[in-house]
């Protein structure tokens, strides 16, 4: 592994962040819609089956107790790890992006002569192997 290449913190670049505000959204909008969807369950339906409202406070406040602690457990959770997915996956795909772009910019100017080198598990492998392929025909002539 080239140690040029090593990953850096945080994201790669402004489409990196686009891409991780796009999930981020996906993420908190429906995680929203279920929370709010499960509060007008517990209050709505239950208060139109049961008529008197002793008995409707006594029945909702457990189990809006029961769901408050479910979500407030399970909707981060479960954002998290697809926000933690989406980093790891948009590093690997605009990592390679951008050192690409500037290697062959570096090919462009004389100051490589080298294959660009990707490390493990990043996207592109096709890409970047028909440019090493091509940059070994040009050293060739033809």
């Amino acid at each position: 592994m080239n140690k040029g290449n090593k990953r850096k913190s945080g994201f790669a670049n402004r489409l990196q962040k686009e891409i991780f505000l796009v999930v981020l959204l996906a993420a908190l909008v429906p995680a929203g819609v279920v929370a709010i969807s499960l509060y007008y369950l517990i209050f709505g339906v239950t208060a139109q089956e049961i008529a008197i409202p002793e008995v409707i406070a006594y029945n909702i406040i457990p189990a809006s107790k029961r769901v408050t602690a479910i979500l407030l457990f399970a909707a981060p959770m479960s954002i998290l790890a697809i926000l933690l997915s989406a980093y790891k996956i948009s590093h690997r795909m605009v990592g390679p992006f951008d050192r690409v772009v500037r290697e062959i910019d570096e090919y462009l100017k004389g100051n490589k002569q080298n294959h660009i080198v990707l490390r493990k598990g990043d996207k592109f492998r096709p890409l970047v192997d028909r440019v090493n392929r091509l940059i070994d025909k040009v050293r060739k002539g033809g």
